[in-house]
């Protein structure tokens, strides 16, 4: 076994010497040394000490390529890289798998913007993920959180067992996120939280990204991933949870709700304390009838952050296929770093069983507006009826009518309101409860 681990070693080593060889041709790993004209505050190490993180997190890790699993398509506008980086567990040495897209045009000379992108659970390192960022002109890097490379031939479609195999590094799979036998820093929220945060510190180190437009996009077990290290890690420009965040142990059903209750020592990853201190502007991207983490548990984070955006969407499914064809991360992320229109901005949240709204609508865009309701009280995945709203001069007037109660079973309980705009582009207000 020592001898097997020597050999690894070394070959890591000869790896890590071919480095400037197999990194980007523009892109490689020599720093930033140029400072960009915009510039904002940024903390070299956790902003929040919930959970105890080292210094070190925030450092570039050292990589290397792995050129057998570069990904070569023809609609790649731009290159796709396999590569490892150093993330340790429990003290050993490791590597993490994970792709780094490049855009084409991309240099010190031409910086652009990146994004982090954290997968959920049963997913791994997603090339297309990638691709759909690369093709919008980001840097982007994908990266496994437990331990797996993905198979050339796995898509996000695939179920685990045609997605990836093993890596030949050691790493854990979240199985022991709550274990309160083991200390902290063997559990693997622990292990996926320093992983991702390594990666933030991996983007910063590449002299082709402009480093003040970095954001993090996270599914599922990755939206709660993303929440968490948005509020331990203030270098984003902005952050995107989809479907899952924190305050999940504060509602009262859904998959991940059962996790915490069965799990009272992951409650610590629960906690939005870090979350609400950050500038950073957050899109909260849900389905509005999630069986793996209801809607109230969004909106208790929103309201707690400084600089929230919710987006409540109807008729969708939970999936990391669904979540990479929604429009509105992309729309986002461009209008924080790339001067893009964006998304109608909510500008008020409702007060009350009557009232209005107020909305920002970017020029160009056209918007409906509904309120959406339910008689629930989010013990279980509730049922929505909706009424059409008429936007007047950026405002939207609202009420909870008698026909909605009855429809609703006699009694509206939750309610909120949400836009539209020809893009399919949704953003609501937060939810409420009704008194």
């Amino acid at each position: 076994m020592a001898i097997k681990k020597f050999f690894k070693k070394c070959i890591v080593a000869v790896l890590l010497l071919t480095l400037a060889a197999t990194a980007p041709i523009g892109c490689s790993g020599q720093g930033n040394t140029k400072e960009p004209e915009e510039q904002r505050e940024m903390t070299n190490h956790a902003v929040y000490d919930g959970v105890a993180l080292p210094d070190s997190l925030w450092q570039a890790p050292q990589y290397y390529g792995d050129s057998a699993n570069d990904r070569t398509e023809s609609d790649i506008r731009g290159t796709i890289q396999a590569i490892y980086y150093r993330s340790d567990y429990i003290g050993e040495e490791s590597y993490a798998f994970a792709f780094l897209g490049i855009p084409e045009d991309a240099s010190e000379q031409n910086r652009k913007p990146a994004v982090l992108l954290i997968h959920g659970g049963g997913g791994t390192a997603y090339w297309q993920w990638v691709k759909e960022w690369v093709n919008r002109g980001y840097v982007a890097l994908a990266m496994d959180l437990e331990g797996h490379v993905p198979k050339p031939e796995g898509t996000s479609d695939n179920a685990p067992a045609d997605l990836y195999v093993d890596s030949q590094y050691n790493a854990p799979h979240n199985k022991n996120y709550g274990d309160a036998e083991l200390p902290i820093e063997q559990t693997w929220m622990y292990y996926a939280v320093s992983t991702a945060i390594l990666g933030n510190s991996l983007l910063h180190s590449l002299n082709c990204v402009d480093i003040y437009k970095i954001g993090v996009c996270g599914v599922s077990w990755g939206g709660v991933i993303t929440s968490i290290i948005s509020g331990y890690d203030d270098r984003f420009a902005f952050s995107i949870p989809i479907y899952c965040s924190l305050n999940i142990a504060s509602s009262k059903a859904g998959n991940l709700n059962s996790y915490y209750r069965s799990h009272p020592a992951a409650r610590i990853w629960d906690d939005d304390e870090g979350l609400s201190r950050v500038e950073t502007p957050i899109l909260f991207l849900a389905m509005n009838d999630d069986v793996s983490a209801l809607p109230d548990s969004i909106s208790y984070t929103a309201e707690r952050c400084k600089n929230a955006t919710v987006s409540f969407v109807r008729n969708w499914a939970h999936s990391h296929s669904h979540a990479f064809a929604r429009p509105e991360p992309y729309a986002f992320a461009d209008s924080i770093v790339k001067d893009g229109s964006g998304l109608v901005r909510v500008e008020s949240q409702p007060q009350g069983t009557s009232g209005a709204v107020s909305i920002t609508v970017p020029e160009g865009i056209q918007v409906k507006a509904y309120i959406a309701f339910t008689g629930g009280n989010m013990d279980k995945i509730p049922t929505w009826g909706h009424i059409r709203l008429t936007v007047e001069n950026g405002s939207v007037a609202y009420e909870i009518t008698d026909e909605m109660k009855q429809e609703a079973g006699g009694a509206v309980t939750w309610f909120y309101i949400w836009f539209v705009d020809q893009y399919d582009r949704v953003v609501s207000t937060q939810m409420m409860q009704v008194a």
